[in-house]
């Protein structure tokens, strides 16, 4: 028999249903979700999923959302994916625990992105990402991930990424490779701290304000 503590399908698109005829966020703070597919539609309220268990995949692909989304804290024991998606608000994987990648290649991001202390099992995208406002990547921790002999690396991709504001990554840990080629950044990008056991790429990237390298740690840096 399904356990009744685990959220279906079925009970996420109830739940989805109920906060739009309401006008309210929708709220999934706390729960156990069985893995969440909102792809191809448009939101129109943001969603509250801090301190979930998601025990499946969470995609969001093609997807509107009018509001902010919320996994800060949350437990993602597979991988997520909001690419192509669009979020008019703010995205926090704010100490989230993602056993799976993160990935939002090509995204569009109207607030801020706030992912601080998020640990990632895989990689991390934001490849062709845009958010207009800053990036807060301070303290997360991106492993290499193992499956049946295959790996994958622990990387970070921010390549043909648009930042308006600030990227911040001081004192994270990478274990593959910091890629921003061709990214652009609005503001300053800050460093410090930063221990990436491969490269640092940072060929072609465009920053408009300082870049803070103090106590960075790489394998090689490629200008």
């Amino acid at each position: 028999m399904p356990d009744k503590n685990i959220l279906s399908q079925v009970d996420i698109e109830e739940e989805v249903r109920k906060a739009e005829i309401e006008k309210r966020e929708i709220n999934f703070r706390g729960k156990i979700l069985s893995g969440l597919s909102l792809s191809e539609r448009t939101i129109e309220i943001g969603l509250d999923l801090t301190a979930s268990i998601i025990l499946g995949p969470i995609s969001f692909e093609g997807t509107t959302i009018n509001g902010n989304l919320n996994l800060g804290q949350a437990i993602m024991r597979e991988s997520f994916y909001f690419g192509s998606g669009a979020l008019n608000g703010d995205l926090s994987l704010r100490g989230t625990m993602a056993k799976g990648v993160v990935n939002l290649v090509g995204a569009k991001i109207k607030g801020s992105l706030n992912f601080e202390g998020l640990s990632v099992t895989g990689f991390l995208s934001l490849a062709k990402t845009r958010v207009e406002r800053d990036v807060d990547l301070r303290g997360i921790k991106v492993n290499d991930s193992y499956h049946a002999g295959l790996i994958i690396k622990g990387d970070v991709y921010l390549r043909e990424a648009v930042i308006a504001g600030s990227l911040q990554v001081t004192d994270s840990s990478v274990e593959g490779s910091l890629d921003m080629l061709k990214a652009f950044i609005g503001r300053g990008v800050d460093l410090r701290g930063v221990d990436v056991q491969n490269f640092l790429i940072l060929k072609e990237a465009e920053i408009k304000g300082e870049i803070n390298l103090e106590g960075a740690k790489y394998k090689e840096i490629i200008k």
